[in-house]
């Protein structure tokens, strides 16, 4: 499921960023924190698979330049239908019935919207000093929370919020369907909420029941972490200002957010402890990593199955080392330790937003070299590298062409990464250095990416990798792009092609998802659940595409998150066996072993290319004749899938007329990396 944040015309930049990063902290292991624009809300089928839609700050009117009609009409249709809304701000005045801005000012506005989640009139704002684009007006204002706002006591009723250019709900205590969950109060400086525009307390944050849906409104900005605003900045002010206000009440501020998600029926991230974020000296410093939830990043270990091939690997990458000892790339920068007896330096992390507004922690990454093997499994508790290349070594000795395999020859781990992809895929010269078959590898990625827009924070028990691949131009019989597909099916195939493994519930999903029948004692209940998926970034070389492969799988995961070892123990405790549960090291070991033996297949073989796979492919995934609707065209088409095609690996799919049966000529062949495919709605439908 996913949670969807506005990105589109009006949104500021800023508070795109802290939504969106704010989000991924506290609810990324369950959903993915993805951005959306005007365009998307029109034409995608997004309704199904969203469990929050969030509108962050920004301005008002563009909002009802790009939403008003026909997107307005889906999101309230949305909310209605049981969905879930989050307006903040700008996202607040848009969805009330009635907006005052500014009266009798130069920035008034003044008229009615047409969401009307707050059927009463949003007013503001509440504390004078408002400037657009600046944090002139910014204010670590108070507020007083409702004894209903929680089932759970917080242990508190006041906490201090970012505010700026905010406004109040107009007699909300009043209007039928609203429930004021916090209110702003007189603590706030001369300009005061009872004092400043009309008398009387002042609604900061409201819930509104929309038929079967609920809609949170804020006037103030619980969603900013402070930890990433610059204390230094002079529009804040002398210390003690803004920052140094609101970093003293963060841990408030996480326990409000997680209390507002939890209404809005979310599930949440574990909670982690939290270090003190509170400095009352004249140096605000801003620790690493501060938002709750995301850990911080460590050292990358870099070790393989013999010494001789660290040796080879750790020249090349010294001939891109520069000043200061440092590999500067296009994306990271990386200092190459010598060994695990070396003391790696400590760098400190920097904040930069990128093109999309979306805030990025930039920190030197450490690569400390192992030069000798496997590092000490106390050095990488999660992921005991020695343990992997033992059972990379068995594998390979019991195949008989296992003195030919060389995927995972070399690995690169780290228990807390950004992404493994990105690491290979957006620093193309150091990717080129990188033997085929490179894997990077790492226990949790605090900005994975999917698909498209798709990103997230890694549950624990993720088994997470990326491989560079080279891939011949020349191979004409063998495309690149089924190279997706024979990475999926190496994940189903290192399962179920083992001994007793061979009902265990995995499915392949178009293009490259993976899922499972999930495990339950009701048959009649039971349902499709995505455990994993592949992606595939390409790079054109010399003579061969220089491909990065990301995979990810849960493997090892807690209850309730459905994993492989959740679907064993299911299956042991339904057919009476005792299959042993995998590991992460074993399992990687499997996938790149069969993998291996499959590309080579796909590329050597018998030069028909994925044609030796497609009866295997057919008996892994879910679409054999399903039927879908193709809201691609215009109108709708019910068509049947029938298979891929051999030759660049599209859908194949007919139409059908009423009475389901095929329709002669009317064929559609539909792109992998251009559609979006919902299997629980039926429906295919254009990627924006």
């Amino acid at each position: 499921m996913n949670v969807l944040v506005y990105s589109g015309e009006g949104t500021s930049r800023t508070s795109l960023a802290h939504t969106v990063r704010t989000l991924k902290a506290l609810v990324g292991h369950h959903y993915d924190v993805m951005k959306i624009d005007s365009h998307g809300l029109l034409t995608e089928p997004w309704e199904e698979s969203t469990s929050l839609l969030v509108i962050p700050g920004g301005r008002d009117i563009p909002y009802t330049k790009c939403l008003n009609g026909r997107p307005n009409d889906r999101i309230r249709a949305y909310v209605q239908a049981g969905g879930r809304f989050w307006g903040i701000c700008a996202g607040a005045y848009f969805s009330s019935s009635h907006v005052v801005f500014e009266p009798k000012t130069p920035l008034e506005v003044e008229g009615p919207r047409e969401l009307k989640f707050f059927s009463g009139e949003c007013r503001g704002v509440v504390y004078p000093g408002f400037v657009y684009d600046s944090e002139q007006g910014a204010s670590a204002v108070e507020i007083q929370l409702s004894g209903d706002l929680s089932k759970e006591p917080l242990g508190y009723n006041r906490t201090t919020v970012y505010f700026n250019g905010g406004g109040y709900f107009v007699d909300a205590e009043i209007i039928p369907d609203t429930e004021v969950l916090a209110w702003y109060t007189d603590n706030n400086g001369p300009e005061s909420a009872s004092s400043h525009g009309s008398t009387g307390a002042k609604a900061a944050m409201i819930a509104c029941k929309v038929g079967q849906g609920l809609a949170l409104l804020t006037g103030v900005h619980p969603e900013y972490d402070a930890s990433h605003l610059d204390a230094g900045n002079p529009e804040y002010g002398p210390l003690p200002n803004v920052v140094s206000r609101l970093l003293e009440q963060d841990k408030e501020r996480v326990l409000l957010l997680r209390s507002l998600l939890t209404r809005l029926g979310l599930k949440l991230n574990q909670q982690e402890p939290q270090a003190s974020l509170i400095n009352t000296g004249s140096d605000i410093e801003l620790p690493p990593g501060a938002i709750q939830g995301i850990p911080d990043l460590t050292s990358l270990y870099l070790a393989s199955t013999r010494p001789s091939i660290t040796q080879e690997l750790t020249k090349s990458l010294k001939s891109l080392v520069a000043g200061a000892g440092l590999i500067k790339e296009a994306n990271d920068t990386f200092q190459l330790i010598d060994s695990p007896q070396h003391a790696a330096p400590f760098h400190t992390p920097t904040l930069s937003e990128d093109a999309d507004g979306e805030g990025e922690e930039k920190v030197i990454k450490n690569i400390i070299l192992c030069p000798e093997g496997a590092p000490p499994a106390n050095l990488t508790p999660q992921f005991t590298m020695d343990t992997f290349f033992n059972h990379l070594q068995q594998l390979r000795s019991a195949s008989f062409n296992g003195g030919q395999l060389r995927f995972g020859d070399s690995l690169l781990y780290g228990q807390v990464v950004t992404s493994t992809q990105t690491m290979l895929d957006r620093n193309f010269v150091l990717c080129q250095k990188l033997p085929n078959g490179f894997v990077c590898n790492a226990t949790t990625q605090v900005a994975g990416r999917g698909r498209g827009r798709n990103s997230w924070i890694s549950a624990p028990g993720c088994l997470q990798f990326s491989m560079v691949l080279r891939h011949p131009v020349q191979a004409r019989h063998a495309s690149a792009v089924f190279v997706q597909y024979l990475v999926a099916l190496a994940v189903v195939e290192a399962v179920c092609s083992m001994p007793g493994y061979e009902e265990v519930p995995l499915k392949l999903k178009w293009p490259n998802d993976i899922y499972a029948v999930a495990p339950v004692d009701d048959e009649s209940e039971r349902r499709m659940i995505k455990i994993g998926g592949v992606l595939v970034n390409s790079n054109f070389s010399g003579n061969e595409f220089l491909l990065v492969i990301g995979c990810g799988v849960n493997t090892t995961n807690p209850n309730p998150t459905t994993s492989i070892n959740h679907l064993i123990r299911h299956h042991n405790k339904v057919t009476g066996k005792n299959l042993a549960l995998l590991s992460q090291e074993t399992l990687l070991a499997k996938i790149l072993v069969k993998f291996e033996q499959m590309y080579n297949q796909f590329l050597e073989g018998d030069r028909t290319g994925f044609a030796q796979f497609e009866h295997l492919y057919y008996k892994r995934w879910l679409h054999t004749d399903a039927y879908v609707t193709l809201t691609t065209l215009t109108p709708h088409r019910k068509v049947r899938i029938q298979g891929i095609t051999l030759d660049y690996g599209l859908l194949r799919t007919v139409a059908i007329d009423e009475q389901g049966r095929d329709v002669s000529g009317e064929e559609y062949r539909l792109q992998p990396d251009g559609n979006s495919f919902d299997m629980l709605k039926g429906l295919i439908s254009q990627k924006a």
